[in-house]
């Protein structure tokens, strides 16, 4: 076995010609998957960091991906350096010496066969070593990471990789919904698939595309998916067309926490859109006020413009609050200096809504498909719908009215709400 004969300037230590004289190459050769044979040059050096291993492979006859001829010929070579854990006292590193053939054929130039990873930096031994440490039941990413001196990164992508949980069984009340798909290379969103009784996930897709989906779910057994008789999800329109083609006995439900979440998005939308409108008187009036150009008519009318813009901007939460506790009447005031008086959170509110008639028409109707879920029957709710659908249509608010069109469509083609 050769070893390296570095400098102390460049912090490494030259092994012994074996660490242990009872061990010879060959069986140190059999840590890295290799045959003394297919072995050119091998040496081992010590650095502060860890154990490196230098390895170049014989040179021999390689077919052309391309075209198929054989050659021998040598284009260069690159050191790639690979995490191989199988040293529990110390990191261990291998620097191969990849070599690069060229075809004298089609001029193709090609990599060698790679025995020491499955592509990246991490050794297959130390991919091993991670999947098996993971099968323990408190194993966690962070720990395996630091005992193979790899990230925590790492870990997850070779999880998610290498295993491949398979689905549980459709349930009975099946929810469809997307979280941001920060890894995925197929869509932006990945589709979860729970359970929507004991919240238990039934499986992760890579996409919530509808071509995706259709291909997924009928792949599963007609008999298993006709268990399925309801399926909540979100207003987006793929889902619905997905179930109604793939869940013959399934009720599409649309999932109330979204619906409540649309109508609050328009509900702010009203509000800052006020907010605009006070925020323009402000920079009106305010030059005037620093040139003492300002009338006193101006003036009222700028500190009211202000407090109004304080109060919309601040405490903008106050309007998709539910809180009980918070919007209590009977909870302890506290001052406001900026509005120069004693309030609590629910006085605050009431005069926000004050403000502006429109502001407070979307507040309240958003309020109004708040208590239809919170108190509503089976046998009252097709009739208190219909009111809630008249009363949207009924008012003038610009970002309310057209939601009961929304309503209205999920209505008549989804036959009941969640």
């Amino acid at each position: 076995m050769k070893t390296s004969n570095n400098s102390p300037a460049d912090n490494e230590v030259a092994e012994n010609d074996t660490p242990n004289a009872l061990i010879s190459d060959n069986d140190l050769l059999k840590f890295f998957n290799l045959e003394r044979e297919n072995v050119q040059d091998f040496s081992i050096t010590r650095r502060k960091d860890g154990m490196y291993v230098n390895i170049t492979l014989n040179k021999t006859w390689v077919q052309c991906p391309v075209c198929g001829h054989m050659t021998s010929r040598v284009k260069d070579y690159t050191d790639k350096k690979i995490t191989h854990s199988v040293l529990s006292i110390t990191n261990c590193y291998i620097i191969y010496h990849a070599r690069r053939y060229e075809c004298p054929h089609c001029k193709k130039t090609f990599y060698e066969n790679n025995p020491f990873t499955f592509g990246g930096r991490l050794s297959v031994a130390t991919v091993f070593n991670v999947l098996r440490d993971l099968k323990a039941p408190n194993a966690t990413f962070t720990d395996v990471a630091r005992r193979y001196g790899i990230s925590a990164t790492s870990v997850i992508n070779i999880f998610d990789k290498h295993v491949h949980i398979s689905r549980r069984q459709l349930p009975e009340c099946l929810a469809l919904d997307e979280v941001y798909a920060f890894k995925s290379h197929d869509s932006d969103y990945v589709c979860v698939i729970m359970d929507y009784l004991d919240k238990k996930i039934v499986d992760v897709l890579p996409s919530r595309r509808k071509y995706n989906l259709l291909n997924y779910f009928m792949l599963i057994p007609l008999e298993e998916r006709k268990k399925v008789k309801y399926v909540s999800f979100d207003m987006w329109e793929t889902y619905r067309i997905v179930v109604k083609h793939v869940f013959p006995d399934a009720c599409c439900i649309t999932d109330h926490f979204h619906v409540i979440q649309e109508l609050t998005r328009r509900v702010d939308r009203v509000r800052i859109r006020v907010q605009n409108r006070f925020r323009k008187t402000i920079n009106t009036l305010k030059p005037k006020k620093n040139n003492k150009t300002i009338t006193s008519e101006e003036l009222i009318e700028l500190e009211e413009a202000s407090r109004y813009y304080y109060v919309l901007k601040k405490f903008n939460w106050l309007l998709a609050s539910t809180n009980k506790k918070i919007l209590d009447v009977n909870v302890e005031r506290r001052f406001n200096h900026r509005l120069n008086r004693y309030l609590n959170y629910s006085e605050i509110l009431a005069y926000m809504l004050a403000i502006d008639d429109e502001l407070e028409e979307a507040f309240y109707l958003r309020n109004d498909v708040t208590y239809f879920y919170d108190h509503c029957t089976y046998d009252t709710a097709k009739k208190q719908l219909e009111k809630i659908i008249i009363d949207f249509r009924s008012k003038t608010v610009a970002e309310m009215s057209p939601f009961a069109n929304t309503l209205t469509n999920w209505k008549k083609r989804s036959s009941t709400a969640s």
